[in-house]
């Protein structure tokens, strides 16, 4: 049956400056929205394109005119107020429309990587040892080296190169205070873990499935840490977007991917994911499966991530994305 679709997204504001080449990762929004209004046409659907602007008191007007059936939430907020994103979710669900993925209340949990990372350790999920630190506490150090150092709300890589590996105090310090100064005043800090990288989507509502695994590939030069940077996602020229690939689905054995489905399970169970996730996950050096963080609002561009994981079971991209407006209006 065709449905009036409304996509919503954070439309990039072209007359402002953006510091450090973050524009890339802002105006990326839109190859999901090409795609997605191009499979929502070709499978019958009325589409809407509803772009947002700061500042966020304009968003409840915009909401407010729009006739439509479902709203197709690709909404990641706005630029330096990451929290926006959960915030525009609620004021959906206060005005009673069906949006795709992810409540308000589950966008607020993971955007917390810290806060996150306690809910996951409660629920009997692995994830590296960390601290929350600024460089007034930074001396409370009690993690082992080699470590990594993250902005603690923030996904898209923003603020990650290869000077986030740390392994002496000082460097630690440095990348402390560089990371909070930019990001909101304090730092994630990890244990690194320096083993396999995979990641895995799941679909679902009250009954997760797992969808397909991935795992990260490098081929880096020599020195530089086994990580996705912001440059691996989105500078072609760099050793770091040359050096990371993705094979999928993963080359693992039938153990490994029971370890790994577990993993991912439980961890979007503690998160009370709804629609779509993905979950990052790294192998530690005794085989098992560490939970690095829950992604509640993760890229559906074509080839990439949970359409190259769908694709990789045999489900077209416009099999996705009924899929997903289907788990929207259940």
């Amino acid at each position: 049956m065709p449905l009036k679709v409304a996509i919503l997204y954070n439309d990039p504001p072209g007359e402002v400056i953006i510091p450090n080449g973050e524009e890339e990762a802002i105006t990326g929004v839109l190859e999901e929205v090409v795609a997605v209004k191009k499979a929502l046409l070709a499978l019958g659907h009325g589409v809407e394109k509803i772009p947002l602007r700061p500042p966020l008191d304009t968003v409840p007007h915009a909401l407010r005119n729009l006739n439509t059936d479902v709203i197709f939430n690709l909404f990641e907020g706005f630029e330096d107020q990451p929290h926006s994103e959960p915030v525009v979710a609620r004021m959906m669900e206060e005005m009673g429309l069906p949006f795709t993925g992810n409540p308000s209340r589950v966008l607020d949990l993971t955007l917390d990587k810290a806060g996150f990372k306690a809910v996951l350790q409660e629920a009997g999920v692995d994830t590296p040892a960390f601290m929350v630190l600024t460089p007034a506490n930074v001396q409370d150090f009690r993690l082992r080296f080699p470590c990594i150092v993250k902005p603690r709300d923030e996904d898209a890589s923003h603020g990650l190169s290869p000077e986030n590996v740390v392994s002496d105090m000082q460097q630690l310090k440095e990348q402390v205070v560089r990371i909070s100064s930019r990001f909101r005043g304090c730092a994630l800090v990890e244990e690194f873990i320096d083993g396999r990288e995979f990641n895995a989507s799941v679909l679902g509502n009250s009954v997760h499935e797992l969808v397909e695994i991935s795992e990260i590939t490098y081929t880096l030069p020599p020195g530089l840490p086994r990580i996705l940077t912001f440059e691996s996602k989105w500078f072609e020229d760099t050793d770091y977007y040359k050096g990371t690939g993705v094979s999928c689905p993963a080359q693992i054995d039938a153990s490994l991917r029971e370890t790994i489905t577990v993993a991912v399970l439980s961890s979007c169970r503690a998160a009370g994911c709804r629609g779509y996730a993905r979950v990052d996950m790294r192998q530690d050096r005794d085989g098992g499966i560490k939970v690095l963080e829950v992604n509640a609002n993760p890229d559906i561009t074509p080839e990439l991530g949970i359409a190259r994981q769908a694709a990789a079971r045999g489900m077209a991209y416009t099999e996705l994305i009924q899929k997903i407006v289907d788990l929207a209006l259940e």
